[in-house]
């Protein structure tokens, strides 16, 4: 029989209440929309009442703006090894499939950030998301750097300009490559074909073009 946990006290207890919470809105993500996913269903998932929840979290989105930072990290933490490989190449086309396989391979990531600012960005406090965004841009300066060991020809405001243009791609044709099913099979007609979206390929390409434009200097 399921127990629900009583209230922390030490702050390892706290912490770990806080793994706990996070992980269950994990499992949940692996199964169902994130739309779907309530409050109520994590603390279920976790074990804990939905008011113990609030000792850790102030919203449904605070916690997954962690979770966010939780998959950005592993998400950063495989592209840089493979970026490490590729330094001083200047190969555009090596570079675009690293994150375009990183980015396929870390499907959570994706999910999460495709919904970041219309989604978890509300119903959170100034400090919240004010804590988020400075964690989440230290993993972004990491990139920068990385990828600037790559594309040597470029300057920091041009790969700062390249990874932009990446991440709202990510943001913008994710959810367009993974339709719900309704609209899945409405794009098989044939006469809506062309509505359909690729992922890996419409990211390639704009990555590619996006190095190019800005090695002939037009940004």
């Amino acid at each position: 029989m399921n127990v629900v946990w009583q209230r922390a006290r030490s702050d390892l207890q706290k912490s770990q209440r806080r793994e706990s919470l996070l992980d269950a809105a994990s499992r949940l993500l692996y199964r169902q929309p994130i739309d779907e996913i309530s409050l109520n269903a994590i603390a279920r998932e976790a074990n804990i009442s939905k008011a113990n929840v609030y000792r850790y979290f102030e919203s449904r989105e605070d916690l997954f703006l962690q979770l966010t930072l939780e998959a950005s990290g592993k998400w950063r933490e495989v592209l840089l090894k493979r970026l490490r490989r590729l330094e001083g190449t200047n190969d555009a086309n090596a570079i675009a499939d690293v994150l375009v396989s990183t980015t396929l391979e870390n499907e959570i990531f994706a999910r999460l950030i495709s919904v970041l600012t219309t989604v978890f960005e509300r119903n959170v406090s100034t400090d919240v998301v004010a804590k988020f965004k400075q964690s989440f841009f230290k993993d972004l300066q990491l990139i920068f750097e990385a990828v600037g060991c790559v594309l040597t020809d470029l300057n920091e405001n041009q790969v700062k300009h390249l990874m932009g243009i990446t991440y709202f791609q990510i943001v913008g044709l994710w959810p367009a490559s993974h339709p719900v099913p309704e609209v899945e099979a409405a794009l098989n007609l044939p006469e809506l074909s062309h509505f359909r979206v690729d992922f890996e390929q419409s990211l390639r390409r704009t990555i590619i073009v996006t190095i190019a434009g800005l090695r002939s200097k037009i940004e």
